[in-house]
């Protein structure tokens, strides 16, 4: 999820600043085409125009998807770059802005581009100045915009300006390289985790329906079989997650799927489940989302309807305005208030919501047993974000 996360902002970063490089450039030379107009500096418009235009289309081209952002960024780049080196060889109303955008073209270069081609990029900008420099002292294109010794300076901050950011953009690679294999290394280490706390999980069940086989006692092997079906709920969890390329989520159509589909073996009842498409929850609500459906399932399963009958048992989980709605019904008999205080699966649903941010549950005993539970899942999902801080 971190990695996600990373690539997301990152791509959101380097949209934001194509855009923002966009506006910028459009502005300032559509405005200094006018001047040079005004001004009859016909060449300089004609340049200024066609760098325009070569930036208009690249606009068409990746609105259409036709091309890449990075590929959009680098035709502003490159436009601007060229039209700014021809900027030193022929004059226009403000040659001055030519040397604003030498000292902060360097920024963006290396960050569009990157590293290698922002090496290749410098070093065709840095041999333009030095040609500018050598034309301002052998005087060979009239006029001379700016004198010999400026244009050597402009040479040497130009090339130092962009040694400093190539240098900031190699380290922020290697940081970024570095992140991305320690973010693989954590996930292959928590892919390994949940299987193993999966297979320990199972081993733990398979004890407790051992020992469920071998005592005689109706009320001890029902403890046990419930035991080991709430933490066949649990061990669904990491079973998920140890085979997701995301081990920190998981998928509860998929997840509560999987625990009405061992549910439904123990009863000839039919458990209709309803999940919202693409719903993902953290680990930690997953798990108690799926041992409050295994507990309101079981106790419908158990006390809901008559012997020998077969009706429905409804799961329904839906989200609305940043709250989730888990809701569990039948049409069944009901239960009194003793049942609801002496329920040891009552009493466990209280502690899951318990444990749930802004989480409340209803009990509508009426035409059936109707059990919802609803929580926030904005609050739930800023205790997962605070958590992958620690």
């Amino acid at each position: 999820m971190k990695n996600d996360l990373y690539h997301r902002n990152t791509q959101q970063l380097f949209l934001r600043l194509t855009k923002l490089f966009f506006m910028i450039s459009l502005i300032i030379i559509s405005v200094d085409t006018y001047e040079s107009y005004k001004h009859h500096f016909y060449a300089m418009v004609w340049l200024e125009i066609v760098a325009l235009l070569a930036q208009v289309t690249g606009v068409v081209l990746y609105y259409f998807r036709m091309i890449t952002l990075r590929a959009f960024a680098s035709i502003l780049i490159i436009s601007v770059s060229i039209l700014v080196v021809l900027a030193l060889f022929i004059i226009g109303e403000n040659p001055e802005f030519s040397l604003f955008a030498l000292a902060i073209l360097p920024v963006f270069i290396f960050f569009f581009l990157g590293t290698e081609n922002g090496k290749k990029f410098t070093v065709f900008m840095v041999f333009m100045i030095l040609l500018a420099l050598l034309n301002s002292h052998f005087r060979i294109i009239e006029p001379i915009i700016f004198p010999s010794s400026l244009y050597l300076e402009i040479l040497i901050g130009y090339a130092g300006i962009s040694f400093l950011h190539y240098r900031f953009e190699e380290y922020r690679q290697n940081f970024q390289t570095e992140l991305l294999t320690f973010s693989r290394s954590q996930k292959t280490l928590l892919k390994e985790l949940n299987h193993r706390v999966k297979n320990n999980l199972q081993m733990i069940m398979g004890l407790l329906l051992m020992q469920s086989n071998r005592v005689k006692n109706e009320q001890c092997k029902k403890v046990l079989s419930s035991q080991a079906n709430r933490l066949k709920a649990i061990g669904l969890v990491h079973e998920q997650l140890s085979g997701n390329n995301r081990p920190t989520t998981v998928d509860i159509e998929a997840y509560l799927k999987s625990i009405i589909t061992t549910l439904q073996l123990l009863t000839r009842h039919t458990i209709i489940l309803e999940v919202e498409k693409g719903l993902t929850m953290d680990t930690s609500t997953a798990t108690y989302i799926g041992l409050f459906v295994n507990e309101a399932v079981s106790n419908a399963i158990e006390h809901a309807y008559l012997p020998d009958t077969k009706e429905e048992i409804r799961v329904t989980c839906l989200t609305e305005d940043k709250t989730c709605r888990l809701m569990i019904e039948d049409s069944g008999q009901g239960f009194s208030g003793s049942d609801t205080s002496n329920s040891l699966g009552l009493s466990l649903m209280e502690a899951i919501s318990d444990y749930l941010d802004e989480s409340f549950i209803t009990i509508d005993p009426q035409n059936g047993t109707r059990i919802t539970l609803e929580f926030s899942l904005k609050k739930n999902h800023e205790k997962l974000l605070d958590s992958d801080l620690l």
